[in-house]
């Protein structure tokens, strides 16, 4: 087949892309740099070869490193980097949060505050059991951390166990609501509960609107929140039990605490 001589610089760029995916820079930068050498202001050779400076000084910067600081330092040069749509810029971003998770089991670090966390990196590289397993023995050992769980719930849930992972939705934020506030969660139901009510409140109006179950209050510190949870479990514990006097007070109390969501959950009672 004879080569398009008019579109050689997008191949050579191409190919200069998918060496950077590897993370084979020697050989990016030859690429990028021959296109650059015919075509001084060429868009994607120009953007890729600029890249390929970033990630060698990374790297060498990295060589200098050891235990958490090499982790932390990598970390903060992952987030700060805008990677493309491309398939070759989501191979790029693998093999570095492949290179990631390296760095930390040399090191045996599971976690890194505020953010980091053995399971996360197995999240993102789309490994959902062995980042539930991971998540599960963090819990274990650092409980009490909502990050863990709303981790946990997206693993759960890009496994296809929804309902499971509803509930620990549910724990996440009733646990820890602030330590979730910015966390983009995978359901897209809870996230948009999240941008228009917050995560304190997340819990009632993902109930009310059918998307997350009721759950036990464990380790939950006393808030405004909690207390409209609280009383929200307990009407609706005592519908199920025909207990109608205790469904009466707590509705009474809902609608004393939070006459919006009140108003919202009656509608759905009487509908349904």
């Amino acid at each position: 087949m004879q080569l398009n001589l008019f579109q050689w610089d997008l191949l050579e760029a191409g190919h200069g892309s998918a060496c950077l995916a590897r993370l084979a820079f020697d050989r990016a930068r030859e690429h990028f740099a021959r296109v650059l050498d015919a075509q001084p202001a060429h868009r994607l050779a120009t953007s890729g070869l600029q890249a390929v400076d970033y990630w060698e000084a990374v790297f060498r910067e990295l060589e200098t490193l050891q235990g958490e600081k090499a982790v932390a330092f990598f970390w903060k040069q992952l987030r700060a980097f805008a990677f493309g749509d491309s398939e070759n810029d989501r191979e790029l971003q693998r093999n570095l949060l492949r290179r990631l998770q390296a760095v930390m089991e040399q090191g045996e670090i599971r976690y890194l505050a505020p953010d980091l966390c053995s399971g996360y990196l197995s999240m993102l590289l789309g490994d959902y059991v062995t980042a539930e397993n991971q998540l599960r023995e963090l819990i274990e050992s650092v409980p009490g951390e909502a990050l863990f769980y709303g981790y946990l719930a997206d693993a759960l849930w890009m496994q296809g166990r929804r309902e499971l992972a509803n509930g620990v939705y549910a724990a996440a934020f009733l646990l820890d609501p602030e330590r979730l506030t910015g966390y983009a969660v995978r359901n897209r139901q809870v996230a948009a509960i999240v941008a228009e009510h917050g995560a304190a409140l997340a819990p009632v109006y993902g109930y009310v609107r059918g998307v997350l179950p009721l759950v036990e209050q464990e380790g939950v510190e006393e808030t405004e929140a909690s207390r409209i949870y609280g009383v929200l479990r307990r009407a609706e514990q005592a519908k199920h039990r025909g207990d109608l006097s205790t469904m009466v007070a707590a509705r009474r109390d809902l609608q004393r605490l939070a006459p919006e969501l009140f108003a919202e959950y009656m509608t759905c009672v009487q509908a349904s």
